[in-house]
């Protein structure tokens, strides 16, 4: 074992930081300096010792990590990538500080080298005093140790960031370092904090998995498209959870992992494991900061999961009795699901199917029709076929024939010439189809189009070419037409309403869009419109829906559908108080009627307290049915009476939203002297 003074101070760069005790600095730091000045006994502004190993010490105190630096390959190759273009030096401890593995990609992290930031270096903060590695040791959490924040004088034109990294027991069993010259302002190191921290986290999902490969692995994520994350826990046959990685501890907001770790999986997460198992991917709703969260739990150790994520084929499945499972894509071959086909398609079932299929004969040639109720998203679907389509880059022009007086819909199609109409444009105007040329025409409402221009159209299709109105000369274009339709194009054809030459060219492939009542995917509809709304208004970021108010709107029968629940949410942004949308947040149409569910006459859909009372027996029913006798004047005098006044017990009472009850007590002059103070100043 040797020793090296490290370097003089003369080539030592010009930068601005604040010392260690001053304000600014982050506590760790402050915490080291105290260690090194009051344990290690150490004078501060004064050079550090290197202590370097000789080769038969590194081998020996490598061998321990070696299946580790070969299994994590993939990941250093990525931190390699990155310092090389960004003059880091790379360094990898074990749990003394001894550099047993580092990478000089660049020139500057060539002369790093030679500075001591090499393979065999010990960087003990007891030896070396406060630095990246040592202190990442020692405080077993990420850190930034920039220029003068080291201990050592000769450490101090040096900027480094450090993540520990985490055995599946929680304890450390190395330091993952990047390493530069220090220079400008620390701030600009959070970067390369960021990354050393996430690729400490993919080594330790490596080692986890490793360690734990013949017990159940659970990923958990935010997203349900990239399902598998570093978020880890093992789960023993006994369904406990018996380990868990660092991110996913973060994840779940917990300080220990024993707040985890111990615990029945179910009991942990409301979640039955043989219900995740057999759909390979489904739904949590879990409370990070008393706050509901969703997340995404994946179920790595299953054949149909696993064999999914190597794109070979997988299966849409879901998990029996439940309305929010998560099903798998249906992908062959080399095609991803991360399109806008699947996006499109959410995880409803028999869209994701139809997704696999669309993905396939997108480019083909092959006509679509889009069938499904009014508010179901026919024109986001078509515009997922468009941007899945080799003609994504080209125009995508819509066109609603059930918009446009029959008068005008030829023109808006064919476009005409100059002169053509008195009071036209004088250049004349191209038509739509001309417009789409290349791209993708959506013809919406198709069953409304006029008997007179299915003719005209049918013949476009068959020839790709057109002549505007007023014109002689035909126009070639390069046509995708995708239709869509509310109505029964065939009973339309039944009845001479449709011409049945032109129904079966516009239908190669016809597509039927589920109304959102029969969607198995409604929370992730009812999340994705709601994030579209948070983007539109300021400070609603962190808006969500509480498990009361979720369960209503996916009871509710939506006869109006996605464009319904987009007015709905919107009514219940502006109602809401803070970022959690409440029962009482919601607009009296989702509480209009009970819903039958199945075939059960008396199953009834979720609604407040005060709508179940009336199901069950007993002096409750007795006096629902005695309040019903009443007028409504009457009634709400007698349920705010009842609840003290305190309006949101009375609403949902009543089975109203608060706004609606208070626009009835204004409507009925119910603010009496002796309750309008309490009154105004309730919610």
């Amino acid at each position: 074992m040797s020793s090296n003074t490290g370097y003089s101070d003369k080539n030592a760069k010009s930068v601005t930081i604040q010392g260690p005790g001053e304000s600014g600095t982050d506590k760790y730091i402050q915490s080291s300096w105290q260690r090194c000045r009051d344990q290690y006994k150490m004078s501060p502004d004064t050079n550090v010792e290197l202590v370097s190993l000789s080769e038969s010490e590194v081998r020996q105190r490598r061998e321990p990590m070696e299946k580790l630096l070969s299994d994590s390959e993939e990941v250093f190759d990525k931190i390699r990538t990155v310092s090389k273009q960004s003059g880091y030096a790379v360094l990898i401890t074990n749990t003394e500080g001894v550099v047993v593995k580092s990478y000089a990609d660049s020139n500057i992290s060539h002369d790093l080298e030679q500075k001591g930031l090499r393979q065999g270096t010990l960087w003990s903060e007891k030896i070396v005093g406060t630095n990246g590695l040592g202190t990442c040791l020692t405080e077993c959490r990420p850190v930034t140790v920039f220029a003068k924040e080291h201990y050592g004088f000769n450490l101090h034109n040096f900027s480094c960031s450090a993540a520990p990294l985490i055995s599946p027991d929680g304890t450390p069993f190395g330091a993952l370092d990047i390493s530069t010259y220090a220079s400008g302002n620390r701030l600009y190191q959070a970067l390369a904090l960021n990354l050393v921290c996430e690729t400490a986290d993919e080594i330790e999902a490596i080692v986890f998995k490793n360690a734990y490969a013949n017990q159940r692995v659970i990923s958990l994520s935010f997203s349900p498209y990239r399902p598998e994350t570093n978020a880890l826990i093992a789960v023993n046959d006994s369904d406990t959870i018996i380990a868990a990685t660092t991110p996913l501890l973060l994840t779940l907001g917990c300080r220990d992992r024993y707040e985890l770790v111990g615990r029945k999986f179910q009991e942990a997460f409301s979640q039955n494991l043989e219900q995740l198992e057999s759909a390979g991917v489904v739904e949590l709703f879990v409370r990070i900061s008393d706050k509901p969260v969703k997340l995404y739990a994946a179920w790595l150790h299953n054949s149909a999961f696993e064999s999914q994520l190597k794109a070979s084929q997988g299966t849409v499945s879901k998990s029996s009795g439940s309305t929010s499972d998560i099903a798998k894509r249906a992908v062959s071959g080399d095609q991803a699901c991360d399109t806008p086909l699947f996006h499109a398609a959410g995880e409803e079932p028999q869209l994701l199917k139809q997704a696999s299929r669309c993905q396939r004969m997108v480019n083909k040639g092959i006509s679509i029709l889009l069938q499904g109720e009014t508010g179901t998203g026919k024109e986001v679907w078509a515009r997922a076929l468009h941007e899945s389509s080799d003609r994504a880059d080209k125009p995508f022009i819509t066109l609603n024939c059930a918009a446009i007086p029959e008068s005008l819909i030829e023109s808006e199609l064919f476009g005409y010439g100059a002169g053509t109409f008195t009071g036209g444009l004088k250049a004349g105007k191209v038509g739509k189809i001309q417009a789409s040329n290349g791209g993708t025409l959506f013809l919406d409402e198709i069953g409304d189009m006029p008997i007179e221009l299915q003719a005209s159209l049918l013949r476009v299709l068959a020839e790709s070419e057109i002549i505007p109105l007023g014109e002689v000369n035909p126009v070639k274009v390069s046509l995708n037409v995708i239709c869509a339709t509310h109505r029964d194009l065939k009973e339309l054809v039944s009845s001479g309403e449709f011409r049945e030459d032109l129904f079966y060219r516009i239908s190669g492939f016809q597509i039927a869009l589920p109304s959102l009542r029969e969607r198995e995917d409604k929370p992730v509809i009812i999340e994705k419109v709601l994030r579209a709304l948070c983007m539109d208004e300021d400070n609603a970021d962190n808006v969500q829906v509480t498990p009361d108010a979720l369960e209503v709107l996916c009871r509710y029968q939506w006869p109006g559908n996605i464009r319904q629940l987009k007015n709905v949410l919107q009514y219940a942004m502006c109602m809401r108080e803070g970022d959690l949308i409440q029962v009482d947040d919601l607009p009296d149409e989702v509480f209009a009627a009970p819903v039958v569910i199945g075939h059960q006459s008396d199953q009834f859909a979720y609604a407040p307290p005060s709508r179940m009372v009336s199901m069950s027996g007993g002096a409750q029913s007795e006096a629902v049915s005695a309040r019903q006798e009443l007028s409504e004047k009457e009634e709400l005098e007698l349920v705010l009476k009842q609840n003290r006044w305190v309006v949101t017990r009375a609403a949902k009472a009543l089975g109203i939203s608060r706004s609606t009850l208070h626009r009835k007590i204004k409507k009925y002059n119910l603010f009496i002297d002796n309750n309008a103070d309490e009154l105004d100043s309730l919610v």
